[in-house]
């Protein structure tokens, strides 16, 4: 069902672009020639001329189907609309590429190509606080790829882009997680928190983000858990803006605890 889905939607894409183009694209004679010759031209055009550099390139694949210019050719397809930029162009490109991917999953181009998808999703992730769905594909894009392609080097840039990838996602949740506590709404927070705290470990704020989790249980009248959040920052994070404030918390907590004597 997702694959028709995904495919009524590339067509529509098509059509849509399609539409925008007034003109009508046509090879000349002069512009037909040998595999290397139509590929070599249509690389020339794909910045000033894309279209036409597709339809060259389409030519390629079909008149010489067998050669090693045909593979490049549909590589090159996905470049086309990849330096496009815009959203429905990069929707073309990732199924481009992707495609390739399957065709010729041993070609010495295909760990470009899926590095590309990646890169598709990747330049349309939207800022923490907005839609996270490109977000979530750029992470499971490189996950195939380095799980296709670990040995590479394309592999070890797709870990920095996943990083990057979660820092994102870290961010968006911390920030819902903190509209919630400053709108009052401590329990929600605390969801939202333990969310970061569990699935993103390697949260860059994360002395920002146990000192907010320690201030939610306060408001709940959780006074060990909160004081154990505060520890955490005077434990692992000297250098924090949050330090002081969370020693004098954890005494403030500690006064207000019963002494033995009193427990009677």
């Amino acid at each position: 069902m997702k694959k028709i889905i995904f495919s009524l939607l590339i067509i529509i894409i098509v059509f849509s672009i399609g539409c925008k183009s007034k003109k009508t694209v046509a090879l000349t004679p002069e512009e037909m020639g040998s595999d290397k010759e139509m590929y070599e031209k249509a690389r020339k055009y794909i910045k000033k001329d894309p279209e036409k550099a597709r339809l060259l390139f389409k030519e390629v694949m079909q008149l010489y189907p067998t050669s090693i210019y045909a593979k490049k050719a549909k590589v090159a397809i996905g470049d086309s609309y990849f330096k496009a930029k815009d959203s429905a162009s990069l929707i073309m490109a990732a199924a481009e590429y992707q495609e390739f991917v399957n065709m010729f999953p041993n070609s010495p181009d295909a760990v470009y190509a899926k590095s590309q998808v990646g890169m598709c999703y990747f330049k349309q992730m939207k800022k923490p606080g907005r839609d996270q769905t490109n977000t979530y594909a750029t992470i499971k894009a490189y996950q195939n790829l380095i799980k296709q392609y670990p040995d590479t080097q394309e592999a070890e840039d797709a870990k920095k882009k996943i990083a990057k990838a979660r820092q994102y996602l870290a961010t968006h949740y911390f920030r819902i997680g903190y509209y919630n506590y400053k709108f009052r709404a401590p329990r929600g927070a605390i969801t939202r928190f333990k969310q970061v705290i569990d699935e993103y470990p390697d949260f860059e704020k994360n002395d920002k983000l146990f000192f907010y989790t320690g201030k939610c249980y306060m408001k709940i009248n959780k006074m060990d858990t909160a004081q154990s959040f505060f520890q955490k920052i005077v434990n692992s994070y000297p250098k924090s803006k949050y330090l002081k404030k969370s020693l004098k918390i954890i005494k403030k907590i500690n006064q207000s605890k019963p002494q033995k004597g009193d427990q009677k």
